[in-house]
């Protein structure tokens, strides 16, 4: 296996890609499971800190009673990954995939007991180069949380608009974080949510070179087969929102 060492040396040149001014997407087809549409909720800090990316643990409990009672049941970031490539896994009735960006402590020490406590799973995608900082969860939590059902993606490096970075940059903020999770969970990552939702045709190319198969956006609406699968919608919440019904219906059609 490669050191990291070995690692950054391999992307140290230039990539040599051709930027482009405007994305055009070939919406992959399907059946008639092409049309199922599974919403994918956006999380980012659990607690009692302030600012509109934090849902307090009361508002949290109370989306996922909500949630389980309405018959939701989660998936795992591998079985949506999966469900995109089409190959063979069963989902249940009503699917639902949660995700949290960020990496944040909060989201060990609040949102995975809660999680736990409801039987739900959800997805993080981790900022790699935070990893252990103040406030953040370190990779300890990470691996518990992974042995426990949770699954990870790549939030980036250093969190940077992918969209705004020269293409030699974007290679390494996705090379990169891709193989420090894969070495931290002993697992392959296949998924990456953009940094503020910025990214644009090279990221999209060199996501799929380094052997990601889908990316997270933060388009409101829900996603199917019929979704690009690197311009995956998702429907976020925050410390404001009423109702998670009421959310989910407004935010839950493409904008």
């Amino acid at each position: 296996m490669l050191t990291r060492r070995q690692f950054l040396k391999l992307f140290a040149t230039t990539v040599a890609v051709t930027s482009a001014l405007e994305l055009v997407m070939q919406m992959p087809t399907g059946s008639g499971a092409a049309n199922r549409e599974i919403p994918i909720l956006l999380y980012h800090r659990v607690g009692h800190t302030r600012g509109h990316l934090t849902v307090s643990p009361e508002r949290f409990a109370a989306d996922l009673a909500e949630l389980a009672a309405a018959g939701y049941r989660t998936i795992t970031l591998e079985q949506f990954e999966a469900f995109l490539q089409d190959r063979n896994v069963e989902l249940p009735d009503k699917p639902l995939l949660i995700t949290f960006d960020d990496g944040y402590r909060d989201n060990y020490e609040q949102a995975f007991p809660l999680l736990q406590r409801y039987n739900m799973q959800a997805a993080f995608f981790i900022i790699t180069g935070m990893i252990g900082q103040p406030e953040r969860l370190s990779g300890a939590q990470i691996r518990e949380m992974a042995g426990a059902g949770m699954s990870f993606g790549s939030h980036t490096v250093s969190h940077r608009s992918l969209g705004d970075l020269p293409v030699p940059e974007i290679q390494q903020e996705l090379a990169l974080s891709k193989f420090d999770l894969e070495d931290l969970l002993g697992r392959p990552v296949r998924s990456i949510a953009y940094p503020k939702g910025s990214y644009n045709y090279d990221t999209i190319k060199l996501a799929e070179e380094n052997g990601y198969v889908a990316g997270f956006t933060t388009l409101h609406g829900k996603s199917s087969k019929k979704t690009h699968p690197f311009a995956l919608r998702r429907i976020p919440l925050f410390s404001f929102d009423g109702d998670i019904w009421t959310i989910m219906a407004k935010r839950g059609r493409a904008e």
